[in-house]
This record gives structure tokens, sequence and C-alpha cells, in this order.
């Protein structure tokens, strides 16, 4: 019985990394099952004994993706593990490189971010892309009213860390669309300077 579980999910997990490089290599939108099978070694019908079909193998692929920036502290009350703003420019940098390094958040990032074509396949999906942008403005947010002490008013430190998610995510988007190698792109240090640039102004270079 044991053995019989370990293998269901090894299947299992062989689908799961299939369909995470078809959809982000083929887009979500012309990938089909069959192509995914191929991929796998294994048959459409094995597809369906796990899934009930593609939008739901789709949420299974972005539900076991996990990002860097799912672990930011968002709660006042973790405000003790908070950093300064120049740390948390390397944090949010690095974390980008990452995942634009590392194939398996690459492709899943890569499916995420095909927004228009899933907004209308599957509100969990759309709602994690939203929940990551969420969770980024947030942490911001926290780590500007923690530095500032309030000298910011609400509105102002909103505005600055939707500027961070904005810039992080289009960052993302060209890379991945122009196909450029984590390895050799420098993503990280360009988020790093742009937040220190936005938030610190004359301190970026120091």
């Amino acid at each position: 019985m044991r053995r019989c579980k370990a293998e269901v999910e090894q299947t299992r997990q062989r689908l799961l990394d299939a369909a995470e490089r078809v959809f982000s290599d083929r887009g979500y939108a012309i990938a089909r099952l069959e192509d995914i099978a191929d991929v796998a070694g294994l048959t459409r019908g094995s597809i369906y004994w796990h899934y009930q079909g593609k939008p739901e193998l789709l949420e299974a692929v972005i539900e076991r993706a996990w990002f860097p920036w799912d672990q930011l502290p968002v709660a006042r009350s973790e405000a003790q593990a908070l950093p300064d703003i120049a740390s948390m420019a390397g944090v949010l940098g690095q974390g980008l490189q990452d995942t634009l390094a590392k194939p398996h958040l690459r492709r899943s990032a890569a499916i995420l971010l095909q927004g228009h074509e899933l907004r209308h396949v599957s509100a969990r999906v759309q709602a994690r892309l939203q929940g990551m942008q969420q969770r980024i403005r947030r942490y911001v947010s926290l780590v500007l009213e923690h530095a500032g002490a309030g000298r910011l008013a609400n509105t102002e430190r909103e505005a600055q860390a939707r500027a961070v998610g904005v810039f992080m995510f289009g960052a993302l988007s060209e890379a991945l669309l122009l196909g450029l190698p984590g390895e050799h792109y420098p993503i990280g240090s360009e988020v790093e300077r742009f937040i220190l640039a936005l938030l610190l102004p004359g301190g970026a270079g120091e």
C-alpha cells in the first residue's frame, strides 16, 4: 500500500512537472492535455485519474510553487523581523533574481504572468497572483512605516509600495519575455537600485 501511494504521488509530480513546462513554453490557451501527457511519458487518461481537466491541473501547478516573497512578513506583530529600507531592497532584489534563475520558479512565474489568458480560467490562480502583489506592497509599506516612525502619510507609503511592486513585476515580465538567463541577467541588482533610488534618494549609490 505504501509503495502504491508513493507511485501515485510520483506520477502526479511527473504530470505537474510536464504541465508546468508545457504551460510555460506554449501558453495555457493552446496547451493540450495530449502535449502534457507526451512530455510526462504518460497517457491522457492518467491526467484525468488525478485531475478533472486543464484548469484543475493549472491550479495544482501554481499552488505548489513557493516564491521567495511568499514568506515576507506582512503583519505589524512581526515588526521585529522587518529590515531597514536598504536591506529590504536587497531581499526583494535577491528574491526576484532567484525566481528568474531557478527553472521551476521561472516557469511558474511565466505561467502566472499570462494573466490575460488566465483571468477567466481560474479564480484561484488569479487570486494567487494578486495575493503575491498585495504581499509585496504590504511588506514594503510596513518597512516604510517601521523605518519612518509615522513620518510618511499612509497614502504616500502606499503609493511608494505600489511603485515598487509594479517595477518588480515589470522587470520580471521583461526578463521572461526576452528570455534573459537568470544567471547572467542582473535583475536583482536593478530592482535593488530602483528601490533605493525611490525610497532613499541620494543614498542609492552609497
